[in-house]
């Protein structure tokens, strides 16, 4: 037979493998496919999701398209992380490829322990009875394989072969055949192109070769092809191939974008800031100044709150800062290369006045650039951004879009293995940010490569990885939906990409609401963020106040709605009181006294049998990290 003459049309190939990219210009057109997986009952789980995140399986399919290009392929998906998976898993694959009618499976893997012989090699029997050609291949050792070494199945190791349609035939081996396995050019994802060798690159070579046979003999069975293959094998001696391929190497490659990213450095830019308004979220910035990479040199606020004239430390109840602050703009963002620009949306309502355009527009005059908590909509704003554009200057606010949603698909199955710290709390203003700040500062000092998603505006100005911004005035323009599987993703690739110690994840506002007359709507994205942050413990953020069934519901909610355990119980050292009058309401402070925050917290621990600790003082924080350094050294 004339191999040149047929192409594999109608012929049925299915690869088992780490699936297929259908997008890789050598291969295009899967036919179908499928990903077995197995569920926690391990019963097996079919699911379209086929798509090729290793590299393996492409590489097969472009071999086999080179030799058969009209073969109608189909992606079977047992590997996910690496190029191991469980020998059931592959024995439900040859079933699913026998009971789907392929006419050629490529199996370019194999199992060597013996006790799964028996049960592979009925399934092989399986598969020849349904007329279903396996071909398989040899360990790259040249340890004994299954089932490339049943009698049932073309069993295939790598040598040194030249020409298109080459192979050799080696008679009474257990092996019989053997095809181009030394390094050859592959089909792959990043890089698109690589050189490898190895028995799973032989294996699609001989592969392509039955397609062939099988197109011009249709109902041709294994001792009809393994006929034809004898009789046009190359003649004379083949030198083998025990190359045992590197994949690790290529698979450190296959996101070079998020691997190159350097995380908690994207807004390197700024170098000094200024401050304006000075809020609660400000604070922080002050509070927390040795984890920014910026210098702030100037702040300013409104007369009527009290803290103009002030020292900026002295404001917030800690050592000065040297930054006083003032009731002037210009004043404080002089020395400034960015104005850091709070949230003005209320200050708008008081003065009946856009103080965000004027803000913006001052800063701009002064040329400095902006980075804005509030949403800058530039259908509203659009002579703002052109005075940056002339000016060269940015105008930056924190965002999440779809686009940021289609960067992170390719870790689309990838599981975290590290853990995972979450930070919730029974409402809003209760210092869930400080407790993550604090965390952050504590863990990095002992060491530790700590990976961290908040739901500030301003999280990574502070070195988190990603700020997912979701309470006050989000800038979060992701459906709802994309919420969940977008948080997956970042969590993965915290814990591939940046490799990271543990992560720390914090939610905004209360986990669930105090009562029925609540805005329902509001604590969705609050249950999203848990769902798809998935942290392996929690520590609840409580005010002094809040009714015992309260903080039992939302730990019992933590607790059904993720997979992790509340260790850890904190509280404010201030008193927090809602005061309503005329249809309004505010938050009214009290500082506690010592006395009274070691009253509390003895309460909270002998009543929910959890530690319990305030995270403003030194003692405070060394015990939340200490106890959840103990929780995961334990787990």
């Amino acid at each position: 037979m004339n191999f040149k003459e047929y192409t594999g049309r109608g012929i049925k190939v299915a690869i088992i493998d780490s699936g297929i990219d259908s997008k890789h210009p050598d291969v295009e057109n899967l036919a179908g496919g499928v990903r077995i997986s197995f569920d926690s009952r391990k019963n097996p789980v079919f699911s379209d999701d086929y798509s090729d995140f290793l590299g393996h399986g492409t590489a097969c399919a472009g071999i086999i398209k080179k030799k058969a290009p009209d073969v109608e392929l189909y992606a079977v998906r047992i590997f996910d992380n690496d190029l191991s998976t469980n020998a059931l898993l592959l024995i439900e694959a040859i079933r699913w490829a026998a009971d789907n009618s392929m006419d050629v499976v490529n199996l370019s893997l194999g199992v060597t322990d013996p006790e799964w012989a028996e049960k592979l090699q009925a399934v092989s029997d399986y598969a020849a009875e349904q007329n279903t050609i396996l071909v398989a291949a040899e360990d790259n050792r040249g340890a004994e394989t299954f089932p490339a070494s049943f009698a049932n199945v073309f069993g295939v190791t790598g040598g040194k072969v030249r020409k298109k349609y080459g192979f050799y035939y080696r008679r009474n081996c257990q092996i019989d055949f053997v095809a181009r396995g030394d390094k050859q050019r592959l089909c792959w994802l990043n890089p698109r192109y690589i050189f490898m060798g190895g028995t799973s690159f032989a294996t699609p070579h001989l592969t392509g070769i039955i397609a062939l046979i099988r197109e011009k003999y249709p109902n041709a069975d294994y001792e009809t092809i393994k006929d034809i293959l004898i009789d046009y094998a190359t003649d004379g001696e083949v030198e083998l191939v025990r190359e045992i391929p590197d994949y690790q190497k290529y698979f450190k490659k296959q996101q070079p974008a998020i691997r190159k990213r350097r995380y908690g450095k994207k807004y390197k830019w700024i170098k000094k800031a200024a401050l304006y308004p000075f809020t609660k979220e400000m604070h922080s910035l002050i509070r927390y100044r040795d984890l920014i990479d910026f210098e702030i040199t100037g702040i300013a606020d409104t007369v009527g709150k009290g803290y103009v004239g002030k020292d900026a430390g002295e404001a917030i109840g800690i050592e000065p800062v040297g930054l006083k602050i003032t009731h002037k703009l210009e004043q404080a963002i002089e020395q400034a290369d960015t104005l850091i620009l709070g949230y003005v949306d209320q200050l708008s309502r008081i003065t009946q006045k856009d103080v965000l355009k004027e803000t913006i527009e001052t800063a701009l005059s002064n040329g400095k650039n902006v980075f804005s908590f509030n949403f800058v909509d530039k259908k509203r704003y659009p002579e703002l951004y052109e005075m940056a554009s002339q000016k060269k200057l940015k105008i930056i606010f924190p965002n999440l879009t779809r686009r940021h949603f289609n960067q992170v698909l390719d870790l689309r199955n990838q599981e975290v293995d590290k853990p995972v710290m979450g930070v919730f709390g029974t409402s809003s203003q209760q210092g869930k940010f400080t407790v993550q700040l604090a965390l952050r500062r504590e863990l990095i000092k002992l060491g530790l490569n700590v990976g961290q998603i908040g739901t500030e505006h301003h999280s990574e100005l502070l070195g988190f990885d990603m700020a997912f911004p979701i309470g006050y005035s989000p800038t979060v323009t992701l459906p709802l939906n994309l919420y969940i599987p977008f948080l997956s993703l970042k969590m993965a690739e915290l814990s591939i990409c940046k490799n990271a110690d543990i992560i720390i994840v914090g939610g905004q506002s209360g986990i669930i609401p105090y009562d029925i007359n609540d805005d329902i709507p509001a604590y969705l994205p609050a249950m999203a963020f848990l769902f798809g942050t998935q942290p392996d413990a929690y520590i609840l953020t409580v005010n002094s106040i809040d009714p015992d069934e309260y903080i039992r519901d939302s730990i019992h909610a933590l607790e059904a709605l993720g997979k992790g355990k509340t260790i850890l119980l904190t509280m404010s050292d201030k008193e927090k009181n809602i005061q309503a009058s005329f249809g309004t309401s505010r938050v009214i402070s009290r500082q506690l006294s010592e006395s009274e925050i070691a009253d509390k917290l003895n309460y909270l621990e002998q009543t929910f049998k959890i530690p319990a600790t305030e995270v403003i003082s030194e003692q405070g924080q060394q015990k939340m990290v200490s106890t959840i350094i103990d929780y995961f050294s334990d787990s």
